[in-house]
């Protein structure tokens, strides 16, 4: 298990700390646990005192710019601008005074996933430890959170759910760049991270055998991992030797693939645009159409009438 009863989760002391208001959205994964949510703090002062059961990576969104962030009572700092990134690691005793409302995306890193990341990628057996931050300016990150806002904020509903694939594969990113930029991991471990950062493509048998197994059946739930496996190497490896053999993100083949499948019904069939949308692997109609909207420039109805 990640925590211990005695360490609440990073999200749930969020929510205790942003009365009266709840989280515009809520990032659930597979197994239930909340892996992101995008927020309005409210102008406060706020405290934590206990060990969290995840380190928060925050992207300040809008809002003020009058964010004070204080350990042991010495100022880190006093402004977080828009676009800054903030790392508040889950052992770390701070306080918070914002002058205004901030709006905030906040992502939650469990210890077993940088631990599961240490035993694939490096050379060590402890899990590394991520750098407490404050509003720094990273353009990778940047982009990074541009691209997993839009990515949530596609998937219609309260109950949030977006891919697992999408999910596995962000995170991985996520955490290989705070590892190499952001860490107590070794100079030299560092310098071989960035030195594979641009590994050879997937060999054409490797590559498809991926795609045969995506392929297969894309409706269903797909496994980084699993991809990972089929041609032995790990997850981190896969994904940027996948992308040099693509130039597409295992996940955006994915969704690729699943839109191709949904134009061929929309085509020829006469189902339902919730059923079209439910067998190709999108988990609802509202989001299948948000995704067919910024592919096409149209709702799939629409698709469907201009192409009788």
């Amino acid at each position: 298990m990640d925590r211990q009863p005695t360490e609440p989760s990073a999200f749930s002391h969020f929510l205790s700390t942003n009365y009266p208001a709840e989280p515009d959205y809520v990032v659930h994964g597979p197994d239930g646990d909340v892996i992101a949510a995008k927020w309005h703090r409210p102008a406060s002062r706020t405290a934590v005192r206990v060990v969290l059961a995840q380190d928060t990576v925050m992207y300040h969104v809008g809002g003020s710019t009058s964010v004070a962030k204080f350990v042991d009572g010495r100022c880190i700092g006093t402004r977080s601008q828009h676009g800054s990134l903030t790392v508040s690691p889950r052992d770390e005793r701070s306080e918070w005074v914002r002058g205004g409302v901030c709006e905030v995306m906040h992502v939650y890193i469990a210890p077993s996933l940088k631990q599961g990341y240490a035993d694939e990628n490096l050379a060590c057996s402890a899990a590394p430890e991520i750098d407490p931050i404050f509003a720094v300016h990273d353009p990778w990150l940047q982009g990074y959170f541009m691209m997993l806002q839009s990515e949530f904020e596609t998937f219609a509903g309260s109950g949030k759910y977006p891919d697992a694939l999408l999910l596995t594969q962000s995170m991985e990113l996520l955490i290989r760049h705070l590892v190499c930029w952001h860490s107590n991991v070794s100079r030299n471990s560092r310098r071989r991270l960035v030195a594979a950062a641009a590994p050879r493509p997937l060999a054409p048998r490797h590559l498809a055998r991926v795609l045969a197994y995506i392929d297969a059946d894309v409706g269903r739930d797909i496994a980084l991992a699993d991809l990972a496996q089929l041609v032995g190497v790990s997850k981190d490896h896969f994904i940027r030797s996948f992308r040099a053999a693509t130039q597409r993100t295992p996940y955006a083949y994915l969704v690729e693939r699943r839109l191709a499948r949904a134009v061929d019904a929309l085509r020829h069939s006469t189902m339902s645009v919730e059923r079209i949308a439910r067998d190709a692997g999108f988990r609802s109609a509202p989001g299948f159409s948000n995704v067919f909207k910024k592919h096409y420039g149209m709702s799939p109805s629409r698709f469907r009438s201009r192409s009788h």
